[in-house]
């Protein structure tokens, strides 16, 4: 397992200058919401194997940092799966599942990052299923037999496909797939716009409740029909990554996912510039290609993988001063912000933390024991870039405007048709000149970001295109 890439802890000095210095670091990163472009990606945080990766992938493919070190993250985070966790204290215990959204235009090499750094686990989850594919036609065979038939062999028991990876499913399969793969499961979503929209393509309801669920690694019961033993899954550990262009951001994540915490647990890497750039004449390391492809392998080696239970790591010293200190100025920014969005974006942060941290040490160290300082110190550094993108999203989305431009063109031309201020049944009467049904009207009409109701039945835009636009 690749020691010589490893990073040793600080010298005491170090630490001491380190934990010194927490408080004005923190101060400087949660207590000012600082510009895109005084917010770089902090590739230091990471062990020298995947720094040098991250700036070998951008010097040779152009892959910005944000979205390379954002997918390495998440890669780590569906390779160490429920094989480890931290015990944060006495009966708190995470694990190390991500939910991640690369924001950028299109052209910005969004896709190809997350497809470079995931390959290692494609080309395992390639070869599980040419083994399924194999055990499942033994099966079917098998199943055609009659019963005296299968009585003169040995049975054959119908096979799990075991994978590490989603990209089209259904909410049942997803559930299915969390049950029969215990270690995890990583949704890949070249566009994330898809995967959201499509949350709820299979039900009424808002599928928003699950994956919350899912994030907070909660035991799941799922109840089916035709099914009289409900479906357990003890910790469902799920993983989320894709990319998004910033003009659907105010769609997808509308005032709904904002208040019931969804859009709260993302972690964003978006990026002050994100033009697409030419080719470059570099190649890319295969050193490094082959550490990293080496390093991801050793997760999935069957010899390796524990027989039960997850292993338990614990703080060292250093690293829970560490984190008791950060987490300390993070509950005054959390307070100062009570009832606000941003106050609800602040007060996942310690989840988050405490989940880089452990990818982090796993990264240092695969076959680590406790959290070190080094993990620490990256996961606060994590920490202020992500809460800095998180605020620029938020901005993003809280501009009526640009949630105004993501919506469908017939929603536009109907909305700005309306008066600024009306009642419900003039909006009926024009939604029917863009074939919108009563029902659907007023549907629209309760979207928060686009109208006020002043009083029963009487509404008022709030925002204003002027006609020449």
């Amino acid at each position: 397992m690749m020691n010589s890439n490893n990073i040793s802890n600080p010298n005491e000095d170090l630490q001491n200058e380190s934990l010194l210095s927490l408080s004005t670091a923190i101060d400087d990163s949660m207590k000012c919401e600082t510009l895109a472009n005084d917010n770089p990606f902090p590739i230091d945080s990471f062990p020298k194997l995947f720094s040098d990766l991250i700036v070998d992938l951008n010097k040779s493919l152009k892959f910005p940092h944000d979205y390379t070190g954002t997918a390495m993250l998440t890669a780590i985070s569906c390779a160490i799966g429920t094989k480890v966790k931290l015990k944060v204290k006495e009966s708190w215990y995470e694990y190390g599942s991500l939910y991640c959204c690369l924001v950028g235009n299109a052209g910005s090499n969004k896709t190809h990052p997350v497809n470079h750094v995931f390959f290692p686990i494609r080309e395992f989850d390639k070869i599980r299923h040419e083994i399924y594919t194999k055990l499942y036609i033994e099966y079917a065979e098998y199943s055609k037999l009659n019963e005296k038939q299968k009585k003169e062999i040995k049975p054959v028991p119908e096979p799990i496909l075991q994978k590490s990876l989603l990209t089209n499913f259904t909410p049942e399969i997803l559930t299915k797939r969390l049950y029969e793969n215990p270690i995890g499961l990583t949704v890949l979503s070249d566009e994330l716009a898809t995967f959201l929209e499509g949350m709820n393509n299979y039900s009424k309801t808002d599928q928003s409740s699950t994956y919350l669920s899912f994030w907070s690694n909660q035991q799941t019961s799922i109840d089916r029909i035709g099914s009289p033993i409900p479906l357990l899954i003890n910790v469902p550990y799920l993983s989320i990554i894709g990319g998004i262009q910033p003009r659907m951001l105010g769609k997808l994540f509308p005032v709904q996912k904002q208040n019931n915490g969804f859009y709260q647990r993302f972690l964003f890497a978006f990026p002050d510039t994100t033009f697409k750039e030419p080719i470059s004449e570099e190649d890319s390391s295969l050193e490094l290609q082959s550490k990293y492809i080496n390093f991801m392998n050793a997760f999935f080696d069957p010899m390796k993988r524990p027989n039960a239970g997850a292993r338990v790591l614990t703080w060292s010293i250093e690293a829970k001063d560490f984190f008791m200190h950060w987490n300390f100025n993070q509950c005054e920014m959390v307070n100062e912000n009570q009832d606000t969005i941003k106050g609800e974006i602040f007060s996942k942060f310690d989840i988050h933390f405490i989940r880089l941290a452990l990818i982090l040490q796993m990264m240092e160290n695969p076959e680590s024991t406790e959290i070190g300082l080094n993990a620490v110190i990256g996961a606060e550094k994590l920490c202020s870039y992500y809460m800095n993108c998180s605020l620029k999203v938020l901005r993003y989305i809280q501009n009526p405007n640009s949630y105004l431009y993501s919506l469908a063109d017939n929603k536009k031309q109907f909305y700005n048709s309306l008066p600024v201020t009306f009642n419900t049944a003039q909006a009926v009467e024009m939604g029917s000149q863009f074939d919108f049904l009563e029902r659907r009207v007023k549907e629209f009409l309760n979207d928060p970001v686009l109208f006020k109701r002043i009083k029963h039945g009487t509404y008022e835009k709030r925002i204003v295109v002027k006609k020449e636009e």
